[in-house]
Parts: structure tokens; C-alpha cells; sequence
């Protein structure tokens, strides 16, 4: 492993061009955020304890040019909106339980057990299928859009992921959805939780065995896709064939934004602020302690929210120093380009919208209230 300070690379604005960002805002009010992080902080399981409600955000366009921020448009408010994907014009946000789609339509996808959903991916190789994360009940879902069907699931519960936290007590808290088996579990005298009912239970941060920050799709291997679990601080492969698990990259803290291909494996350790990228087997971790830039307040913390590779360079939310981090690993040029201070970012994607779209989104700000 090889562990390389962004700070010593050179600051440049021209290494890249006119850069065109979706983005998801999960909530307007980023103090609130960071000041209920701070208190979590405190907590020996990392997260919430309780449930919250969930706050404004919206979905944002922008674009970023030679280490400027313009044409920034706030295109719909929502619940929370978190996951957002764009593929061959059609784009997918979430917004606390819902997806929508966006072609020249809305297509609106339900589950009961939508919970907190993180991220929404389209399929590289057929953009009619559509995964989402379903982080508050640890879970992930495939689907159809020709026809709005379940295709394929995978609860972490049942895969070797079912030991949650008591936020109360701190002792370990065995998680199912099915009746028999909390009837097993109660016989036997253990510590469980049932969730049989979804619409009216939910699991705080810090009570869930896994916590699936983000899920995408490999984009070499339509068999494979690509999850972070927050709790175990690692990347996890799933094979969607027989559901079975395989360690990508580890020792991470709260990573978000897993991305996998047969050149390289992407990750973001949001605690710990590196960049993690496996290329050509080698695992290099690009860090930003040493950035300038933070509140004092924030003193050694760091919080890189997510990250996507374009071309030869990545692009990072850097929600402490409220920036977009834009680094070239192969020609050791970086750039900082600060964004609203209200903003909590959660994730972006390359993409630019028509206007029937902006009004499309728009429509979804009316149907989620």
C-alpha cells in the first residue's frame, strides 16, 4: 500500500476541462449535520441512535471550469434526496423511500423496505435495469424498469451480516424479517430484533449490521456489483449468482461511493480522508489530511463524502472543507473549488439535463411532500 499527501501535489486549474455535475443535496442546512456528527461522535457505535426526521435537500446542477463554480441551478427540493445516477439521458434520484426515474416521464419505485436509500446505479449494460441501496434496513434491490419488477435481492441479514448493535445498551442485537426465525432466535434465548413490519419500524445508524452506504455495478462483469458497508469499513464484491461475498478493499472508515472495473477498484474512506484506488494490483490511498481549508472546529476530522474517476483524474466531495477535490494521481495536480456552505453534498454524477426534464423534476418536488 502506498499512502500519497494530495497536498504535495501542485495546484493547477487547467488539467481538466468543463466538468457537468447532477448533484444530490441531502439537506440545506449543513451545520445541523455537522453538529449531530460531532455529537455521534461520543457514541461507542458510530451513527445516529434514533431516528430522525428526514430533512429538505434537493437535486442541484452545476458545472465546474477552471477552478470556478458556475451555473449552479437548483432544479427540485425533496425528502432527502441521496442517490443519483444518469445514463443515456435517463436519470435516477432517491429521496428518502422513493426512486424516481426521469426519461419523458416519471417513474416512481416503491418497496416497503426502501429505508434511507443511499444510492441508485443503472445497469452499464442495460439501462433498464436499475440497483438500489437500501442502507436503513441493510439491503439492496435490482430492478426492471420496462416493467417496475423486483428482479433481484440481497439482505445483508441473511448473508452473514446479521448482528446489529442496542444503541442503549451496546450489546449485539441479531436482525431478521422472518417470524420463524426470531422464534428460533427467542427459544434459544437471544438478543433479536424482528422487522416484519417496514412501514412502521425503522433501524437507527448506529443499530444496523451493516449499513450499505452505496452499491454499483461492476462495469466489466454484469454478475458482480460493488457495495461499502459502513460498520466493517470495507468494499465488499457481491456475486449476484449465488449472493456470496468477497473483500475488495478494507481498514476503511464510513466509506461511501464503491466503484470497480477490470483496470482499477475506487473507494472513498470518509473518516479518514483518502481516496482509496487498486490499480494494476497495487492499493494507493491519496489522503487530504494535510489540505487546507477546514473549519478550526473540525480540527483533525475529515469527511470525504464520495468520489467518481473521469478520465484520468477523480473528483471528491469534501464536505469539511465544503469543496470539490479534482486530482490527476498520473500527473500529481490537484484543485479545490468551493461550493455553497450550506450545502450537504451527498453525491454527484457527470450529466446535463433538457429543459423537459428540469420541469419533469420539478413535478417530483410536488409529488413527495
Amino acid at each position: 500500500m502506498k499512502r500519497i499527501d494530495i497536498s504535495k501535489f501542485q495546484k493547477d486549474s487547467s488539467f481538466y476541462g468543463m466538468i457537468d455535475l447532477l448533484l444530490t443535496v441531502k439537506s440545506f442546512d449543513l451545520q445541523a449535520i455537522r453538529k449531530r456528527y460531532l455529537e455521534s461522535k461520543k457514541n461507542k457505535r458510530s451513527g445516529s441512535t434514533h431516528r430522525r426526521k428526514p430533512s429538505l435537500g434537493g437535486v442541484v446542477s452545476l458545472s465546474l471550469k477552471k477552478g470556478k463554480l458556475i451555473n449552479d441551478e437548483v432544479l427540485s427540493k425533496l425528502k432527502e434526496p441521496r442517490g443519483i445516477d444518469f445514463l443515456n439521458n435517463k436519470l435516477a434520484i432517491s429521496s428518502d423511500k422513493k426512486v424516481f426515474i426521469l426519461t419523458d416521464e416519471i417513474q416512481t419505485l416503491e418497496n416497503n423496505y426502501f429505508s434511507y436509500i443511499h444510492t441508485v446505479s443503472f445497469c452499464p449494460f442495460d439501462d433498464n435495469r436499475l440497483m438500489v441501496s437500501s442502507s436503513g434496513f441493510d439491503c439492496i434491490f435490482e430492478y426492471d424498469l420496462k416493467e417496475s419488477n423486483l428482479i433481484w435481492e440481497w439482505f445483508a441479514w441473511e448473508n452473514g451480516f446479521d448482528r446489529g448493535k442496542d444503541p442503549i445498551t451496546h450489546l449485539d442485537v441479531l436482525l431478521t424479517r422472518h417470524k420463524d426465525q426470531a422464534k428460533k432466535w427467542q427459544q434459544e434465548n437471544k438478543n433479536f430484533l424482528l422487522i416484519d413490519n417496514p412501514k412502521t419500524q425503522s433501524l437507527p445508524t448506529a443499530q444496523r449490521s451493516a449499513f450499505i452506504n452505496s452499491v454499483a455495478y461492476h462495469m466489466d462483469n454484469e454478475n458482480l456489483i460493488l457495495a461499502t458497508f459502513f460498520h466493517a469499513g470495507k468494499m465488499m464484491q457481491i456475486n449476484k449468482k449465488d449472493n456470496s461475498v468477497l473483500t475488495v478493499i478494507e481498514s476503511m472508515q464510513h466509506p461511501h461511493g464503491g466503484k470497480q472495473s477490470d483496470a482499477i477498484s475506487l473507494a472513498t474512506s470518509t473518516n479518514s480522508g483518502e481516496i482509496v484506488l487498486i490499480k494494476d494490483s497495487v492499493e494507493y490511498r491519496y489522503y487530504t489530511n494535510e489540505l487546507e481549508g477546514k473549519p478550526s472546529e473540525l480540527e483533525e476530522m475529515e469527511w470525504l463524502q464520495n468520489s467518481i474517476l473521469i478520465d484520468d483524474f477523480i473528483i471528491t466531495i469534501d464536505s469539511n472543507r465544503t469543496s470539490f477535490l479534482i486530482f490527476s494521481p498520473d500527473k500529481g495536480l490537484y484543485d479545490l473549488i468551493p461550493y455553497n456552505m450550506d450545502w450537504a453534498i451527498q453525491d454527484m454524477v457527470c450529466g446535463t439535463l433538457t429543459q423537459e426534464q428540469k420541469v419533469l423534476l420539478q413535478e417530483t418536488s410536488l409529488s413527495n411532500g
